[in-house]
């Protein structure tokens, strides 16, 4: 029998109030079933009924180890504990509180936790859910004491890269040196902690401690290369030459960058970009030889591609602005500003770089059509019109586009064409939503009474009239 069915036939059983049947049907499904959230939580419901303590807490528990955010199997867990198990009721009612978003509020309940237990592995269990809450509610400083107590107990080596990534993260470098020392003393075997360290003090420019503590080769050759010392980098990326491996093809532009060749340089570049695309090192590796060059647009523009891929679009932004105040007339930095200008909804900013790229490239489709729709969205829908015509007589592929021609034609009441629009729409998009929708305003549409499109004004241009009067 299916799961679904054993749930079925017990939940029958239990609507005749026949709950001990039930119970020993779900009772002898365990084995097969046991991972089952419904399952668990409908024979510890029975179990509760049956008045089976033991028997409702074993499953109660085993719930939320299943699917940690049962609401319902903390509560009853809550209740199960309370007055018999401190430590058990803490946790949970702080796990509990932090299904309600109450994080703040567990706190005190994993520290009381902490408080009624003397067990070893409780204890780490308690502080490890404690530093949790308190990287949170970001007291960082409270999760790293946590953290600290935790391997004062017990070492652990995901602790120590722990410690050091909140160090990181609060620029404390140095004792985040300091921590992943002592890591890789309690864990010689493991090669992580050693390439993060190594990490470190190359950022620290310590590169003969970076050469200790690396435990890859080409961790190695940066640091050789961090250092000048470009021959020796050479010798070891040849010996490990990985034509599958990016980081092999970024070091080797490193290697060219440092000894002044930029086109072996470049040709690197390219070929770590095809193995990592979008990956921000590309484009920054790209803007420093466009330093070099002395070519400021380039430089500028590819630091803006960086943080575009870092996702830091505010400063990709400045860079494209700069980009764009080096050279006009490139437009490379336009279109990534109407990017992220489409993203924030900065309507006049968007206009301005839209009417830029059409004044540049005069056909290029995807401009005409968004400019279109930025004066669609202003309720200007003469001009949004203008530019929508261009789009379609430059050849745009987007059907859409005679959707919202429709629209504007209808709100300068211009049925006639609005009605060749939304047709041409159609022909174009027969599956569209919009189908029956569009179809019944086709025929609604009274063609012959429709006017011309300079014969009526729309509510704006009346509007906008009566201001300037």
């Amino acid at each position: 029998m299916s799961n679904n069915g054993t749930l079925m036939q017990a939940q029958m059983l239990i609507d005749q109030e026949q709950y001990e049947k039930a119970y020993e049907m779900l009772q002898n499904a365990y084995e097969k079933m046991k991972d089952d959230a419904e399952y668990l939580e409908k024979t510890a419901l029975l179990a509760k009924t049956l008045d089976k303590k033991e028997d409702a807490a074993k499953y109660w528990e085993e719930l939320v180890a299943v699917n940690p955010d049962s609401l319902i199997g903390y509560s009853e867990l809550l209740d199960i504990y309370s007055g018999k198990d401190n430590y058990k009721y803490y946790i949970t009612r702080a796990k509990y509180k932090i299904l309600n978003d109450k994080v703040s509020q567990s706190i005190d309940d994993y520290k009381k936790a902490i408080n009624s237990t003397t067990d070893e592995s409780s204890l780490i269990n308690a502080r490890f859910l404690l530093a949790k809450a308190y990287e949170h509610e970001n007291k960082i400083q409270n999760a790293i004491d946590e953290y600290y107590r935790i391997i004062e107990q017990k070492d652990d080596m995901a602790i120590y890269y722990k410690l050091a990534d909140l160090y990181c993260g609060i620029n404390d470098r140095f004792s985040a040196i300091n921590i992943l020392e002592r890591g890789v003393k309690a864990f010689p075997e493991v090669n992580e902690l050693g390439e993060y360290l190594a990490a470190l003090y190359i950022k620290e420019g310590d590169y003969s401690k970076a050469l200790e503590k690396a435990r890859s080769p080409y961790t190695k050759v940066k640091a050789y290369l961090m250092n000048g010392d470009n021959d020796e980098a050479l010798k070891l990326l040849s010996e490990n030459k990985d034509e599958n491996n990016a980081n092999y093809y970024a070091l080797m532009a490193e290697y060219y960058f440092n000894i002044k060749d930029l086109n072996k340089c470049s040709e690197h570049i390219d070929k770590f970009e095809s193995l990592s695309p979008q990956n921000p090192l590309v484009f920054q590796m790209r803007a420093l030889v466009c330093d070099v060059q002395d070519d400021s647009y380039g430089y500028h523009y590819n630091m803006g591609r960086c943080y575009s891929y870092k996702q830091d679009y505010e400063l990709a932004m400045a860079e494209y602005l700069n980009a764009h105040r080096q050279d006009p007339e490139k437009s490379e930095a336009i279109k990534e500003i109407i990017k992220i200008n489409e993203a924030s909804g900065d309507k006049t900013s968007l206009m301005e770089f839209y009417e830029k790229l059409v004044r540049q490239e005069p056909d290029n489709t995807f401009a005409l059509k968004g400019l279109g729709d930025v004066y669609a969205d202003l309720y200007e829908f003469r001009n949004a019109l203008e530019y929508y015509e261009k789009a379609v007589k430059a050849g745009t592929t987007d059907y859409e586009i005679y959707n919202k021609m429709g629209f504007a034609y209808e709100k300068i009441k211009d049925l006639s064409s609005a009605k060749k629009a939304y047709e041409k729409y159609l022909a174009q998009a027969p599956l569209s939503p919009d189908t029956e929708k569009l179809k019944e305003k086709l025929a609604k549409m009274d063609t012959s009474s429709s006017a011309p499109i300079n014969s009526e004004e729309g509510l704006i241009d009346k509007i906008m009239k009566l201001f300037g009067k």
